[in-house]
């Protein structure tokens, strides 16, 4: 799962369990108990952290909305720092699910492009992902090496997206000096090149239509070989 806003809720595994099947004797949780676990932390921890801010948020606060005891919360996370790492690059890293598999090589540049662009927008707008941005940025002094793990967890999200690019070039698709460095140009672009972070984009589809179509249009210009 991506956040708790960022992607589709994790089906009611729980809820359906027991349902279906005796109570399991006590003991360590299954796998699948754990994730869910930690996930419904993760949840309950955006939700605090943008609600009131890092400096205002406390682990009382994280584990009452997370419907866990204090000690449950502190044996997955044993700071508050700590956890909102964690929540803080769970964001960025859902963008890249959210991009998911990029395109093939074989479909039209152009639209290949709009899929992409479109995808990359709705997760660096959306307001869960901007929240947690401008905490992280509000923060940065406090989590110094923060950055640098969200830096790298870019060149994650960017992964596929240069696999794809790097394609193209080889197939004589584009005219591109560097797949890596066009990849985080339509990164940086599709996500508003840092403005959203300071202005929340409108919702209205006209104007994500509008930025989308505008760096399609941009790259495949800039991009597609002459014949």
């Amino acid at each position: 799962m991506i956040t708790a806003a960022m992607s589709d809720a994790s089906p009611p595994i729980a809820a359906n369990a027991v349902a279906k099947s005796p109570r399991r004797a006590r003991g360590r949780p299954t796998r699948e108990e754990g994730e869910a676990l930690r996930e419904g932390i993760l949840d309950a921890a955006l939700a605090v952290f943008i609600a009131r801010g890092f400096e205002a948020a406390s682990m009382e606060g994280i584990a009452r909305a997370a419907k866990v005891a204090k000690i449950t919360l502190y044996r997955h996370y044993e700071t508050k720092d700590q956890l909102f790492v964690e929540v803080a690059r769970r964001a960025q890293l859902g963008v890249r699910e959210r991009l998911g598999t990029v395109a093939d090589a074989g479909i039209p540049l152009d639209a290949a492009l709009r899929r992409i662009i479109t995808k990359l927008y709705d997760g660096y707008t959306h307001p869960d992902y901007l929240a947690v941005m401008r905490m992280v940025i509000a923060e940065a002094g406090r989590f110094p090496k923060l950055g640098r793990a969200m830096l790298d967890d870019s060149a994650h999200i960017s992964a596929p997206l240069v696999d794809y690019l790097q394609a193209l070039k080889d197939a004589g698709q584009i005219d591109i000096d560097s797949p890596y460095d066009a990849a985080l140009q339509i990164s940086g672009l599709a996500s508003g090149a840092g403005r959203y972070v300071l202005l929340t984009p409108g919702r209205h589809p006209a104007s994500r239509r509008r930025w989308v179509e505008s760096l399609v249009t941009l790259f495949t210009r800039a991009w597609r070989k002459q014949a």
